[in-house]
């Protein structure tokens, strides 16, 4: 898994110390409905695009692949993930506002269809600990399992 920070003397490749329990699905997660990869985790400072946020935060952008493998379509909402950093959160990804390749807030995915995108989150400048999450919910409203990515940003 690549972290990529953008820094003022150019952006930096940084490798994870990822620790996952199955280090077979340390960037993805099945769940009964769809499987989610996460590609790539973008540390975008303070700006992106015509938006800046304080110097006590950043843009994180976490590049996703989502695949249905259900017979249906399936309804994908950006508030079904979240995260976690530090001991904050949780947190929904921000609203689209025309990043590139940025999920829409509602998509539906055909059967075995596969859509790659970003969600776009604003966490705290100094965020060492990342942890990328979904929790299943159904019709009845119960609530089903939680699966989570956790990453190691910083030391």
């Amino acid at each position: 898994m690549e972290i990529i920070a953008h820094e003022k003397d150019g952006d930096k490749i940084l490798l994870t110390s990822d620790y996952c329990p199955n280090p077979a699905m340390k960037n993805a997660f099945q769940t009964q409905f769809f499987t989610c990869t996460l590609r790539s985790i973008e540390l975008c400072n303070q700006k992106l695009r015509q938006y800046v946020v304080s110097e006590e935060a950043m843009f994180i952008c976490l590049h996703v692949t989502i695949q249905n493998h259900t017979n249906e379509i399936l309804t994908m909402f950006k508030e079904d993930f979240y995260i976690r950093f530090d001991d904050e959160g949780p947190f929904e990804p921000e609203e689209e506002f025309d990043v590139a390749h940025q999920l829409p807030d509602t998509y539906a995915l055909k059967p075995n269809e596969t859509k790659r995108g970003c969600l776009v989150f604003i966490v705290a400048a100094n965020t060492k600990r990342l942890t990328f999450s979904y929790t299943e919910y159904f019709d009845d409203d119960s609530e089903g399992k939680t699966y989570r990515l956790k990453y190691q940003l910083r030391k």
